[in-house]
């Protein structure tokens, strides 16, 4: 399989906006997964990823429907998109340092190997993955973007463009310091010394 190169996986994605559709389809997803009725109850974070996971796939089929050139591959209990016969995305969830976590069954791990044959009879494509990332507290994505890897080794990244005219949310300046709320809210008591020195001061 080939290796992907970044100029040509970027070029058949800026095609008909198909960088923004992408983020689209993962930013819309998770405004359903962060307003899910159930989600308080979710004892597992495997239970949101899937969830996102789900939306971000139904989101990208409906968004790129109208593209002739991208195809919709289900296979192995997943589902792939095929850009121009040349460039295969997977959508995953990855961590800060844009490795995804997969159960290690034989074709997770050939997935990232290019050395590896075709995995999954769709010809010689390039394999990359769509990949976001949340912020510490697990509650805000803070990067959707195309990530390439050899086997653990990350060989180049970019974020996925917005569209034209989204809105872009600043983020706010961090607070001023503040003291802890016992030194701002609880006084100490004047000990006997310091009363009696006080009444001899007035």
């Amino acid at each position: 399989m080939p290796t992907p190169n970044r100029e040509t996986v970027e070029r058949i994605l800026a095609a008909n906006d198909r960088a923004a559709l992408i983020r689209g389809a993962i930013e819309d997803a998770w405004a359903k997964v962060k307003t899910h009725p159930d989600l308080v109850w979710f004892r597992r974070k495997t239970t949101r990823a899937a969830l996102m996971w789900e939306y971000t796939v139904a989101n990208a089929i409906a968004a790129l429907a109208a593209d002739k050139g991208v195809a919709v591959a289900p296979h192995h209990d997943t589902v792939s998109f095929v850009f121009d016969d040349t460039v295969l995305v997977r959508f995953k969830k990855a961590n800060i340092e844009l490795q995804s976590s997969n159960y290690p069954t034989m074709l997770a791990l050939l997935f990232h190997d290019h050395k590896a044959d075709d995995l999954f009879g769709l010809g010689e494509l390039q394999r990359v993955e769509a990949a976001y990332v949340l912020n510490r507290f697990q509650n805000a994505i803070v990067w959707a973007g195309i990530v390439a890897r050899e086997k653990r080794r990350s060989l180049w990244s970019f974020e996925l463009a917005r569209a034209a005219g989204a809105e872009v949310v600043e983020l706010l300046p961090p607070a001023e310091p503040v003291a802890p709320a016992a030194e701002r809210v609880i006084q100490p008591r004047a000990t006997p010394e310091e009363k009696k020195s006080g009444e001899e001061g007035e």
